[in-house]
């Protein structure tokens, strides 16, 4: 009995861990994954429509860097604390949402340059912004608490 118990959990393991084991990413994806983020290893890959999506830490942070099929990095995403953000960014929220407190903070990287999508809260009401590596709010979008 014990070894049919044993039969199925082994069986059951090796079935749950093929159906959710990360695709691999082409040679051209990989050696472009080190080469932009040479000191450190992908935890994850996964498929992202037409983009392949690494997950890693980059110094200590949570970060995911997207890549084109043929190897090309499209952009990257940084989880970060709201006093990590350059002060422009920090000022400009403070001033706008004064009695707002900060829930997530990204800090997204592509050829359109540096932007920050930041979800904040209020008492009342609850916002997603997009500020601009100076400080400018591009876009502020209010969401249902």
């Amino acid at each position: 009995m014990k070894r049919i118990y044993l039969s199925l959990l082994l069986a059951l393991t090796i079935f749950v861990s093929s159906a959710y084991a990360s695709p691999d990413p082409n040679k051209e994806i990989q050696e472009s994954f080190k080469k932009e983020f040479p000191n450190t290893k992908a935890l994850a890959w996964i498929e992202v429509g037409d983009f392949m999506r690494a997950t890693f830490l980059l110094d200590g942070q949570r970060t995911e860097a997207y890549f084109s099929e043929d190897g090309i990095l499209q952009g990257s995403v940084r989880y970060l604390f709201f006093s990590q953000l350059p002060l422009a960014v920090m000022k400009a929220v403070e001033k706008r949402y004064v009695d707002a407190d900060p829930l997530d903070v990204y800090e997204i990287t592509n050829d359109e340059g540096t932007s920050y999508r930041i979800t904040l809260e209020s008492q009342e009401k609850k916002y997603k912004i997009k500020v601009d590596a100076n400080g400018n709010i591009t876009q502020s979008d209010r969401l249902k608490k």
